[in-house]
């Protein structure tokens, strides 16, 4: 008894735990920590920078093995905002962000709304960098028109599907709803462009009101995508139309056109369409350029003499946080806390 009760305190002060794992017909020990290692315990940390009670539960249960640990807590960031999801599913997600992304050769081009229900989350670099991450995911699905510079509208689910940062991007959103506590919702998404269309095709977008998240990327209230047609026949032409793009993307997202071409108005109204405005308004190459110069048509005029090939707005789109959706009635602080306790 007295070398069973020493070996028991050999065991515990080892900060060892015995456990039976049955092999066949043989029992086996098999030995768990009870300690956590401060050094893991720092890295796991500096990994994911999660509650220092939860960082422990994951070293304790992967036996302070840091690249379990980390797997450890992705999955149990899933689970809990799972659960959270579900009981937020119905709050409204009226306010957001809006992510651009463009690929290195500016040929596509992708943009989304992510929807959260208050602007204090809506600014945190967490859901800014989950917004530009799934925008960098959309830009995969650009190109798949007959028309490389179409505008094509993506659907969220479909775009749910995709991987983003090792894990698809619903889960990643699951993820990020247990660990900001609201409801985040993928509303819209859509692409422009093609990465094979290198000789005729130039995309740029702008963000305003953007907020940084942790990797420099930016979100914010308003976003637009711009794409250009032309003949690019060399590196000097396509930083002209690049720069031209850039300020047009600008031009969408400060003056929000309807309609590129006085053409495209004409078949609106004549449709019977109301509420589409006067042309110098809501037609694109009708209203006067932001940067000078007279109208957008005048502007594309003088550029495409100046590279000696045509020039056209082929396609833009602009998004705003929180379009077409109805925002809740806000509650006074008293009815608030009342519903609460109750």
């Amino acid at each position: 008894m007295l070398a069973v009760s020493v070996a028991r305190q050999l065991v515990c002060g080892s900060g060892l735990l015995p456990g039976v794992t049955r092999i066949g017909a043989r029992s086996t020990l098999r030995w768990y920590a009870t300690k956590v290692d401060i050094k893991a315990l720092k890295r796991l940390r500096e990994l994911n920078p999660v509650p220092i009670s939860k960082a422990k539960e994951a070293l304790l249960s992967t036996d302070n093995d840091i690249d379990q640990a980390v797997a450890w807590l992705e999955k149990d960031a899933i689970r809990s905002g799972a659960k959270k999801a579900e009981k937020i599913k119905n709050r409204v997600a009226s306010d957001g962000a809006i992510a651009v992304h463009v690929n290195d050769t500016l040929t596509a081009g992708a943009i989304i709304e992510l929807g959260c229900e208050t602007d204090f989350v809506a600014r945190n670099a967490t859901f800014v960098d989950l917004a530009t991450a799934i925008a960098q995911c959309g830009l995969e699905l650009a190109g798949r028109s007959t028309d490389h510079a179409a505008l094509t509208h993506i659907e969220p689910n479909e775009l749910s599907s995709r991987t983003a940062s090792g894990q698809k991007v619903a889960d990643t959103v699951t993820e990020t709803i247990g660990r900001l506590g609201e409801n985040i919702v993928l509303r819209r998404a859509a692409t422009m462009g093609s990465p094979e269309a290198l000789d005729s095709i130039v995309v740029s977008g702008y963000v305003h009101g953007g907020v940084a998240g942790s990797h420099g990327a930016l979100a914010g209230k308003i976003g637009g995508l711009v794409a250009i047609k032309s003949s690019v026949r060399s590196d000097e032409h396509r930083r002209t139309l690049r720069q031209l793009a850039g300020r047009l993307a600008q031009q969408v997202v400060g003056y929000s056109p309807r309609f590129i071409t006085v053409d495209e108005w004409q078949a609106a109204s004549a449709a019977g369409i109301d509420g589409i405005g006067e042309p110098e308004v809501t037609v694109l190459e009708s209203q006067q350029f932001l940067f000078g110069g007279g109208t957008i048509a005048e502007v594309l005029a003088k550029v495409a003499k100046g590279v000696d090939a045509p020039v056209e707005v082929a396609s833009f789109v602009r998004f705003e946080r929180g379009e077409g959706v109805e925002k809740p009635v806000r509650l006074d602080f008293a009815e608030e806390v009342r519903q609460q306790l109750s």
